[in-house]
């Protein structure tokens, strides 16, 4: 790990000519700068030691369940040159096409030893648009709102909620030794899967199973230390391992349809981070939140060479918020659970975790489904997608996230679902105007340019309008959104 590391949210311009030249085409041998960037997840040596931490605390507190949501665990040296996926590079324009008005900007905390401009082009260029100093500073969990709700989550005390991750932690260790090989690493997430879907969860005749939740978010993170070898070993050319690991997954995706979303990093216009583990046989969409400061983006912030881009800036604190702190937004705001309930999902959320557990929703995205007939955008669906909104305004909130991937046409019904609220966020006092209403009303609107396909994205506009300008539809959905709101 790099010595004297100071920290600070950047923000690096990726459609630059002289960084798309570095970038492009991807190298073996990486060329950039060594710095820290803060993963999904804690690194196995954070885990052991919060693990040993629970195992000698005679009398473990909240304090020490949640001692695993501090980012530093999480830091990650890679070089720049990797801070973008080299299978993404793959897309001849992907730093440079404009989208809408969006282009690529890398955006995350970063670690480096000062100065942050040393010769390498992406650091060069890089601007620090926060400053940590020698430690993040973070936004986590709330220690009373998760000991409220740990019984509830869990079935479990703190004591034996801190049993249940050292045993856990145990079955890891056996399964995978000190040094865990491949073929010991799949074999261990088959059998979490296992007895996951089979509800045993490790149970013995001395032992009472452990929390699904809990196994489910070791599934999960088990499942990212497996892609993330594999986007190493494609980066570095070890296609012999890259296929391996390519194999083992698709023969999973292709006997349950399990499988692993992963954005690990922020590319703002093209990647927001996450994590999204699909089980379909489990019945869950499982959704993490990534590490993300507080903070908005501003369309067309500057001109560069030209061309507009799109710059974060920060908001509130400026912290890094957590998984964990995620969640904790997410129940205090009661924004999402609001939007389950008036929906009719069961969603569930895990405050310990940092987990939100989605039902499966089965059938295809309306993205998709459009490729294959663009017969199907027909006035009655897209009311059903500006409903969402009005819903949205009846509530109070904000989504500025709509994507024709994020709503999915239920079969065997046909209901229209949208699978993805974590771009939702509370209206502020004095948005509550009607430019404001307009406005987010006519945000819905940019749900064509996800299409990427003129004809696409004509047909979703021109419905948008017609829609929008028919007082008696805008009435009767409107009405609908009011009975919605009352569930």
């Amino acid at each position: 790990m790099l010595n004297q590391l100071q920290f600070a949210i950047v923000g690096i311009p990726l459609s630059r000519p002289e960084i798309v030249d570095f970038l492009v085409p991807p190298q073996s041998e990486s060329r950039g700068a060594l710095v820290c960037t803060v993963g999904q997840r804690p690194s196995a040596a954070a885990e052991a030691k919060w693990i040993e931490r629970l195992r000698k605390t005679a009398v473990p507190t909240i304090t020490d369940l949640l001692h695993i949501d501090d980012p530093h665990g999480h830091l990650v040296e890679l070089p720049t040159d990797r801070l973008v996926p080299v299978e993404l590079l793959a897309e001849a324009d992907f730093l440079t096409r404009p989208l809408g008005g969006w282009i690529a900007n890398y955006f995350g905390v970063v670690g480096f030893e000062p100065p942050l401009a040393n010769g390498d082009p992406l650091l060069d260029r890089a601007e620090i648009l926060h400053d940590f100093g020698e430690q993040i500073r973070f936004f986590g969990a709330d220690p009373q709102q998760v000991a409220s709700r740990l019984e509830t989550e869990t079935g479990l005390t703190v004591a034996g909620t801190a049993e249940a991750f050292c045993h856990l932690h145990h079955i890891r260790q056996q399964q995978l030794g000190k040094e865990a090989v491949l073929p010991a690493h799949m074999a261990y997430i088959d059998q979490l899967y296992a007895e996951i879907a089979t509800e045993r969860c490790f149970a013995t005749s001395s032992l009472p199973p452990l929390p699904a939740v809990f196994l489910i978010d070791e599934l999960m993170g088990q499942m990212v230390t497996l892609e993330l070898l594999r986007r190493t070993a494609v980066a570095d050319h070890n296609f012999a391992l890259s296929d391996q690991i390519a194999a083992w997954q698709e023969a999973h995706r292709q006997a349950s349809d399990l499988h692993l979303l992963l954005k690990g990093e922020y590319i703002v216009g093209r990647h927001r981070r996450s994590t999204i583990l699909i089980a379909p046989e489990l019945g869950w969409v499982i959704k993490q939140p990534a590490p993300e400061p507080f903070h908005e983006i501003e369309l067309g912030a500057r001109v560069v060479n030209g061309r507009p881009e799109n710059w974060p800036f920060m908001t509130g604190t400026g912290e890094l918020v957590t998984a964990r702190g995620r969640l904790r937004l997410i129940l205090e705001e009661n924004l999402v659970p609001r939007i389950s309930r008036a929906f009719g999902y069961n969603t569930q959320f895990s405050s310990l975790l940092g987990l939100t557990l989605e039902p499966f929703v089965r059938g295809d995205t309306i993205m998709e489904t459009a490729w294959q007939d663009a017969d199907i955008l027909i006035p009655a669906l897209y009311e059903e997608i500006l409903l969402h909104q009005l819903v949205c305004e009846q509530l109070g909130i904000e989504n500025g996230d709509w994507h024709a991937a994020n709503f999915i046409i239920h079969q065997p019904d046909g209901a229209i679902v949208h699978v993805d609220w974590g771009a939702a966020r509370p209206l502020r006092a004095e948005e509550f105007t009607r430019a404001g209403q307009q406005a987010r009303l006519h945000q819905v609107r940019n749900i064509a340019f996800s299409f990427k396909h003129a004809p696409l994205v004509a047909r979703i506009e021109q419905l948008h309008d017609e829609l929008t300008g028919d007082e008696v539809r805008m009435a009767v959905l409107r009405a609908r959104a009011r009975e919605l709101r009352e569930k």
